[in-house]
């Protein structure tokens, strides 16, 4: 599950996080500023800045789904193209900010 800040507060606009999975949709935090498409509301994009300085970009922002198509609680945040390298970098439990 994704503890959504931007819930708390809709202005943050950093926080540090640690990846809880990589997979072919994206990226999942277990904490995010992020807010997800829905609503009629476009995802949200950005960066997520690694310890070593690599940054990645952030296209979209999206919650994840299950196997039938429902919402889940997690929060994906899918990696603008060209970014595979920088994401190779994510493991579970690294830290972002």
């Amino acid at each position: 599950m994704t503890q959504d800040l931007f819930r708390q507060d809709a202005y943050l606009q950093d926080c540090t996080a640690r990846v809880v999975a990589v997979n072919e949709h994206g990226v999942v935090l277990d904490r995010t500023v992020f807010y997800p498409l829905g609503g009629g509301q476009a995802g949200d994009t950005g960066t997520l800045l690694l310890g070593d300085g690599t940054v990645i970009t952030i296209a979209d922002t999206r919650k994840a789904k299950d196997a039938e198509g429902r919402p889940k609680a997690e929060i994906v945040h899918v990696p603008a193209d060209g970014q595979a390298n920088a994401v190779d970098r994510l493991q579970p439990g690294v830290e972002v900010t």
